[in-house]
């Protein structure tokens, strides 16, 4: 938390907050809040008599050497830092490393102690993988579907891409709902919506009069867009939730609980296809996990608390952040940009991977339907692994103090580039490549993407604490109009080229480019409030 709030009464002593690796909060020796200067910036004041002003001095300053520094006038902003004194650190200047000494995370809100993170990160792992449980089974099914209908690979890119579009309708809506109604009620609206939409695909959508009317393929695509729209407020009210109710010393570990519930999702649904298949025929998953949403929603109405008071969410808030948070303000913003860019990278290659790889493995490496669809858990497995190894990965570099700029760029950085490895091998190999190296390189290349979770994802509470769910919204549209473009791609690619030699080399070149964007371009501080 910055300098700025009142002044104590006159005589009295005023705290200061200690940074991370500090102790506790300690009296300050400032004759008042307006000399307080460990951060070289001017209070503010307000005329609100008897409250305890709090302030952060850096790493290895004492209050004695803090209270050397000249006082100022209230309301006045120096042009010129003042000189540090003996043994202080030298004030933050814009666009530098903040460094772990003044790290300007602020201190939880009172609000935020009583919400356990499990009240928050259990059922979002829960909601999100019933999501990816009803996006994922079409890849499985597409296969049977696919022979019934005699669909070419393009015209299956098409219908798998449907759900993206409805997907990508509704980022920037749901953040923003999210930010000013609570992620708790957007989200829930939203597991009722996809839910419901899963089941029409089966009882609505193929059917003897959409087959005697010619409009089976417009029907399939109405209900997948359907799909798309419940499923695309739940990423930015799940992210809008995190920041709203978790504070930000553990939202990495939220965040890694929940992603990996939504890569969960993902395993659960390649397993229990093929199965629910065999029995029921294609039709059977989309009855089964779109009927999963009734109870899913009732738990979450009981569990999970709702919005966060307005001053939890003011404790997020930097002092430096620009009130309000316009669309133009957003896209006129590098830290923005660099996470769209990662946003964009990351998701051109997961939705490939979500939508073609029981295809890829079935066409390329000659296996069954069912085989194809267990070998393609392991990817997703990787995937749930490292989102929660993420997570306790960025606590830990933070603990060490490593500044948050540096955890986020070296973690996204390992990110994208350490799945290179692995997608030469698959572009290199095609059809000649092993069963074992296949799956062994593409789980690698998916275990090791995972880890943006503490990247380019965590990113987004950094820059917009109180903003978060519009921000990632806008990212994620986007990502998912990238993704859109990947899967209808790698479609093109295939049923022309007759491999995916191509789609891997395209995906290995965004993950460089990815990387120098974020390195770049990324200021995780709060700036939008």
């Amino acid at each position: 938390m910055q300098c700025g709030t009142a002044p104590p009464r006159l005589g009295s002593m005023h705290l200061c907050s200690p940074t991370v690796g500090t102790s506790a909060a300690r009296p300050c020796p400032h004759a008042s809040a307006s000399a307080c200067s460990a951060h070289g910036r001017a209070t503010r004041f307000k005329s609100a008599l008897g409250l305890t002003h709090r302030c952060a001095l850096p790493r290895g300053a004492s209050p004695f050497q803090a209270s050397q520094a000249p006082p100022r006038h209230p309301g006045m902003v120096m042009a010129t830092p003042p000189e540090p004194g003996p043994g202080m650190a030298p004030p933050l200047n814009p666009g530098t490393d903040p460094g772990p000494a003044q790290d300007h995370t602020p201190l939880p809100s009172a609000d935020l102690a009583p919400v356990s993170l499990w009240k928050i990160a259990a059922p979002l792992a829960l909601a999100l993988a019933v999501c990816n449980m009803d996006r994922i089974c079409l890849s499985v099914a597409m296969v049977p579907l696919a022979a019934e209908l005699q669909w070419a690979p393009a015209r299956q890119g098409l219908v798998q891409s449907a759900f993206l579009w409805g997907y990508m309708a509704t980022q920037l809506l749901g953040g923003w709902a999210a930010d000013k109604y609570g992620g708790k009620t957007v989200l829930g609206w939203g597991i009722a919506w996809f839910s419901l939409s899963s089941l029409l695909l089966p009882l609505l959508a193929v059917t003897p009069l959409t087959r005697s009317l010619g409009l089976v393929l417009p029907a399939v695509l109405l209900t997948r867009f359907l799909v798309g729209l419940g499923e695309g407020v739940a990423m930015p009210a799940m992210i809008s939730l995190v920041a709203q109710r978790v504070s930000p010393a553990r939202s990495s570990a939220a965040l890694g609980a929940a992603y990996t519930g939504f890569h969960s999702g993902n395993l659960l649904g390649l397993v229990l296809s093929p199965w629910l298949i065999a029995r029921g025929g294609w039709r059977a998953p989309f009855l089964a996990f779109g009927a999963a949403g009734l109870p899913l929603l009732a738990a979450w109405a009981i569990v999970v608390p709702g919005r966060a008071s307005g001053g939890a969410q003011r404790a997020r808030r930097g002092a430096g952040a620009v009130r309000g948070h316009r669309l133009a303000d957003l896209l006129g913003n590098s830290s923005v940009w660099a996470i769209i860019v990662a946003t964009v990278v990351n998701h051109w290659g997961y939705f490939i991977y979500l939508n073609w790889m029981p295809t890829y493995f079935y066409r390329t490496l000659g296996l069954d339907l069912r085989s194809s669809s267990l070998l393609s858990m392991l990817p997703w497995a990787a995937m749930a692994g490292g989102a929660s190894l993420a997570g306790g990965l960025a606590e830990m570099l933070l603990a060490r103090g490593w500044p948050r700029r540096r955890m986020r760029c070296g973690i996204q950085s390992l990110a994208f580039l350490g799945p290179l490895v692995a997608l030469a091998v698959l572009a290199g190999g095609g059809s000649r490549l092993s069963i074992p190296v296949a799956v062994g390189a593409m789980t690698a290349a998916l275990g090791i993407t995972s880890l943006g979770q503490a990247g380019f994802v965590g990113a987004v509470g950094d820059v917009a604490p109180a903003a978060a769910g519009k921000l990632f919204g806008l990212c994620n549209t986007f990502g998912t109009l990238a993704g859109v473009a990947g899967v209808q791609v790698a479609g093109i690619v295939a049923e022309k080229t007759g491999s995916f030699t191509l789609v891997f080399q395209i995906t290995g070149a965004l993950y460089i480019l990815g990387t120098l964007v974020f390195n770049t371009w990324l200021n995780p501080e709060p700036q939008f409030a």
